[in-house]
């Protein structure tokens, strides 16, 4: 795993990868944020690489709050390649778009034959009483077969409400390679390309919680480094 941040003030903090716990095939690696990201002109690029046969778990001690940028931008860029029979959960924390921020972000993932992703994430538009801040979010899952999923998002306080029916927070859970370990509801949506996406808004952070399908998504891949 390699991060860069392009700061934007080179005393600012930055993303450090710890690594918790290995052994002969498994990792557990904890993103830290060193401070306060994001700001006007901060670029977070996270690169990740598992190899064939290999378990690498992620971890994050805390959500990120993408700050009021005054006309400025930020980027968070992240690149996933798992090679064959490979396992990645990313066990994601809230990322918080506040009142005035303008980030893009993007996801983009490549599976080998036999390797699986367990992602989870969730995308909160403003803080507490606040209006959403401006987030581009493209997404690119991509297996030997073809893609998984595809998608290319905009919110800010003129789309939002509209996108996502008056809710501020959207929660996801992503399950490439695996069969799904939930059954069928209204959060649950088989993908035509393979894997399986759970999704689900609310007003408030809990009334989108996909705990419970996240637990049972992490039981039906086996155990966690450590």
């Amino acid at each position: 795993m390699r991060s860069t941040v392009t700061l934007s003030d080179p005393t600012a903090s930055s993303l450090r990868p710890l690594l918790v716990h290995h052994d002969a095939t498994s990792a557990r690696v904890s993103l830290v944020p060193e401070g306060a990201l994001l700001l006007a002109g901060d670029r977070v690029e996270v690169d990740l690489a598992v190899d064939a046969g290999a378990r690498l778990d992620v971890i994050e001690p805390g959500g990120t709050v993408a700050f009021d940028m005054r006309g400025g931008r930020a980027a968070w860029d992240v690149r996933i390649a798992l090679g064959r029979g490979a396992v990645l959960t990313w066990a994601g924390e809230p990322f918080v778009v506040a009142a005035g921020a303008a980030v893009a972000r993007s996801l983009r993932v490549r599976l080998r034959d036999g390797a699986v992703l367990a992602l989870r994430e969730s995308l909160v538009l403003g803080r507490h009483g606040e209006e959403p801040g401006r987030v581009h979010q493209a997404t690119e899952v991509v297996t030997g077969a073809g893609p998984v999923l595809v998608e290319d998002l905009t919110f800010d306080a003129l789309t939002a409400p509209a996108l996502l029916g008056g809710h501020r927070v959207m929660s996801s859970v992503l399950l490439v390679g695996a069969p799904p370990s939930a059954p069928a509801g209204p959060d649950r949506f088989d993908l035509e390309g393979g894997g399986t996406l759970w999704r689900r808004l609310g007003v408030q952070a809990h009334e989108s919680d996909l705990g419970p399908t996240w637990r049972a998504v992490r039981e039906s891949i086996g155990s966690e480094a450590g």
